[in-house]
């Protein structure tokens, strides 16, 4: 056994988590894989059945590789997702005005009652709203614009 080799290894292993725990987008991992590739080559000995070793080492590589694209390709797609929580997903849905809105008033979206501002113009109780942003517990809205 060698030790520089068990040490690689290891660092693979850190790595290996490191890219767990935090965003590198594969940084780590494939710093990781470069670390259990080495280290797997210097870990044993080629003099003693060199096939069965580099054998292993093929298998791990192609497993860790595979491991980590498929998990790389989830992050890039939950990256890519539209958000489905928090007020931001409220932008761009309409509302009922609850009451007038001159400039200020309520709307009512989503079973919540909502105090709301259009910038211009006035719009009357019973009319639907655009939201188009979010600031703290107050919704800007636009009117509809008939066709």
């Amino acid at each position: 056994m060698n030790v520089a080799g068990i040490l690689l290894v290891a660092l693979a292993i850190g790595l290996f988590a490191a890219e767990l725990l935090t965003s590198g987008y594969v940084l780590f991992a494939a710093a990781g894989l470069l670390a259990l590739i080495l280290g797997g080559i210097l870990l044993f000995d080629f003099a003693v059945a060199a096939w069965v070793t580099v054998t292993l080492l093929v298998l791990i590589l192609i497993l860790s590789v595979t491991a980590t694209v498929l998990i790389a390709r989830r992050v890039a797609q939950a990256h890519r997702q539209k958000v489905a929580t928090g007020n931001e997903e409220l932008i761009g849905q309409n509302a009922r005005v609850r009451t007038a809105l001159n400039p200020t008033g309520t709307v009512f979206i989503e079973g919540e009652i909502w105090t709301a501002e259009l910038p211009s113009g006035s719009a009357e109780t019973g009319e639907t709203v655009t939201i188009t942003g979010v600031m703290g517990l107050k919704l800007y809205v636009a009117k509809i614009k008939e066709v």
